[in-house]
């Protein structure tokens, strides 16, 4: 009788932690699902990608040839240099004309071009798009007839940082707040527009596209589809519009790398940072490399021109050093890192190369888990209920 009543205790017992099991999978299932799926890396990745480039200061020339030097000192596993990816703004407007365009492939900005060249010949730099201009003109423009500080920048327009915030986002009408979406046909038309300049000034099409603050809408990112773009750089979720405040919001889609979007874009994921000009060392970058490796996934980190522009009130040298240091210590630590460009990141997800994702399924298996103890919420009830401590009995032991 004692042996019976053990047994129907046993089994109420576990019939109740199944439920609670159950209770907490259940409502978590596709973000479980998008994790599993979403590819692991075999090898460490570091990828710096450098934003606002091109149309701009002639100082940029010397700036890049720097980084150019810097870069060339430092080789992977696989005796590569890193690749400093360089996201593309391709026209400046005309003193007082927001929607008169000077285009980087003008005299006026063939030094900058010149070196970028260079920088490509040298397998160091990738060029990226990331827009014909910074902001949307006919909102700069609007900005500019009520707005002072916008007129006064308009006079000699040159370095579009120092544009109020909301107004750097090319892909809305932010002059007033919150921000208004922009007509397809609009939006299909500078898309197109855009796509040809970069190919006019760089001989080749884009294939990898980053939004200007990160604020694009599904239009655009169909409309880039539409060109042959094949890699999105996010940072995690689309954000659509500027809110009230100024701030990015509306975020209506989360996505993960290797994820598709609108005509089988892949999306690859941006939320880390390397700004020397904001205090960021490189210990911080590397402790981003150590979480993204953890996780089994590319550590992209963020970074502008500005921190390598004396006239954006940067620090030239103490970057490059920064810079230097980050590769330097990123080797040294991860002996196996590998360096590469965004494009070729995109195409080895898209194909789900072998030589860069990962197929034994106990590795899988193990960065799944680390990924899935991070879920808000899901993390915590899977360990009390003792959920994650038993599927890490079945983890690899060195992944």
């Amino acid at each position: 009788m004692v042996d019976c009543r053990a047994m129907l205790l046993a089994s109420l017992l576990g019939a109740a932690w199944c439920l609670v099991v159950a209770a907490i999978l259940v409502p978590h299932r596709r973000a479980l699902i998008a994790l599993w799926r979403e590819p692991v890396l075999r090898h460490p990745m570091l990828i710096v990608e450098s934003d606002d480039w091109g149309a701009g200061p002639a100082e940029q020339a010397a700036a890049l040839d720097a980084i150019v030097e810097r870069l060339a000192r430092h080789r992977d596993a696989e005796g590569r240099a890193p690749v400093l990816t360089v996201a593309l703004i391709l026209a400046l407007p005309e003193a007082n004309q927001a929607e008169r365009l000077r285009r980087l492939g003008a005299s006026e900005f063939a030094p900058v071009l010149n070196a970028l060249r260079n920088g490509v010949a040298h397998g160091v730099l990738a060029p990226q798009l990331h827009g014909l201009t910074h902001f949307w003109p006919p909102a700069l423009a609007a900005a500019a007839r009520t707005r002072p500080e916008v007129a006064a920048w308009l006079k000699a327009p040159e370095l579009t940082e120092h544009l109020p915030s909301p107004l750097q986002s090319r892909w809305v009408d932010a002059s007033e707040l919150p921000s208004r979406p922009l007509d397809v046909p609009a939006v299909e038309a500078a898309v197109a527009e855009e796509v040809a300049a970069y190919a006019a000034a760089l001989g080749a099409p884009p294939r990898v596209v980053v939004p200007p603050t990160f604020v694009w809408t599904a239009a655009v990112e169909a409309a880039w589809a539409a060109t042959g773009i094949e890699t999105l750089v996010t940072p995690g979720r689309r954000l659509t519009c500027r809110e009230v405040d100024g701030r990015p919001g509306g975020a209506d889609r989360a996505m993960l790398n290797g994820e598709r979007g609108a005509g089988g874009m892949v999306y690859l994921v941006r939320d880390e940072y390397f700004e020397p000009l904001l205090g960021h060392v490189p210990e911080q970058a590397l402790a981003a490399l150590a979480r993204k490796t953890a996780l089994g996934r590319p550590c992209l980190l963020e970074t502008h021109r500005n921190n390598f522009l004396a006239t954006a009130r940067g620090d030239r040298d103490a970057a490059l050093e920064a810079l230097d240091a980050l590769y330097r210590e990123a080797l040294a630590t991860h002996p196996d890192l590998r360096f590469a460009a965004c494009v070729e990141l995109g195409r080895a997800l898209r194909h789900d190369d072998p030589a860069w994702i990962e197929r034994d399924f106990r590795r899988r298996f193990t960065i799944w888990l680390r990924r899935i103890a991070l879920l808000p919420r899901f993390g915590r009830m899977a360990r009390l209920s003792g959920l994650l401590p038993l599927f890490n009995l079945f983890a690899h032991r060195h992944p």
